[in-house]
């Protein structure tokens, strides 16, 4: 099956992943630097994992209509993956970037997670969207309080602290909004 386009912005694209993603996938874990911040269930140490990754992230579009994608440079070249999971302990779904490292730092991650946002509540129906920042990571959590994300609770997972943040659908926090003046 080929990629399809999912979303784009001003400079980035976002599409399916697709069998021959898997080099781009493997070699993207393959930097400790990505891994350090993620959750374990997030990480690819292996060739094996890569491969179990993948596939999930076709089969979540495939029933979902929603998974982590390919994210690309407008100029095709691999940038790293984003997208949405289901959280199996609480079945929300959550928000989740993973960029190569040479891409931290300019902008990407906030433009993409603004993007994938205001995606998340056009096209599903779902109240609210929640992501995990490592406890310590400050740029990921400013970066994710910047795009309307708050703090929801402190979490313990895999032995590694997560802070859960959560970001409203906007009538919801529009509705939340108007009765707490």
């Amino acid at each position: 099956m080929p990629s399809e386009a999912i979303l784009t912005t001003p400079r980035l694209v976002l599409t399916t992943f697709a069998k021959h993603d898997l080099a781009d996938l493997y070699a993207l874990h393959c930097d400790p630097q990505v891994n350090r911040f993620l959750g374990s269930h997030e990480i690819i140490h292996t060739r094996e994992d890569a491969e179990r990754h993948l596939s999930d992230y076709v089969t979540g579009q495939e029933r979902r209509g929603f998974s982590q994608w390919k994210v690309s440079l407008d100029d095709g070249s691999f940038a790293g993956r984003a997208g949405f999971s289901v959280y199996p302990e609480t079945s929300e779904v959550a928000l989740s970037i993973c960029l190569k490292s040479d891409f931290w730092g300019k902008g990407y991650a906030s433009e993409l997670a603004d993007a994938l946002v205001e995606w998340f509540f056009d096209k599903t129906y779902f109240t609210h969207l929640i992501a995990f920042v490592a406890a310590g990571n400050e740029p990921a959590r400013r970066m994710m309080e910047g795009n309307g994300f708050k703090q929801r609770q402190r979490m313990v997972i895999d032995d590694a602290a997560f802070d859960c943040l959560q970001i409203l659908s906007p009538a919801l926090a529009k509705r939340f909004a108007s009765s707490v003046g």
